[in-house]
């Protein structure tokens, strides 16, 4: 079963943080499945791609996206 996080009543820059945190529970390949509004969609799928994240699935229902991301391996910063 797929972790879900309902960040609807969240507003940026929280929503990231929030997936974040979650993200940062699961293990590489793992799937974890979001619940946000449209005014958080754009920054949060930023966010995701620029962490190495790839985002599986978004799918509107009514006024909620749903959106299913799939955990990168963490990034290493090397100078």
């Amino acid at each position: 079963m797929t972790p879900m996080l309902d960040i609807t009543r969240d507003v940026c820059p929280m929503t990231f943080v929030k997936v974040k945190m979650g993200l940062s529970k699961m293990t590489t390949s793992e799937h974890l499945e979001v619940r946000l509004k449209e005014e958080a969609l754009k920054n949060v799928i930023s966010s995701l791609k620029s962490e190495g994240h790839k985002i599986v699935r978004v799918e509107k229902q009514g006024e909620i996206f749903h959106m299913v991301i799939e955990k990168s391996e963490t990034r290493s910063s090397t100078a």
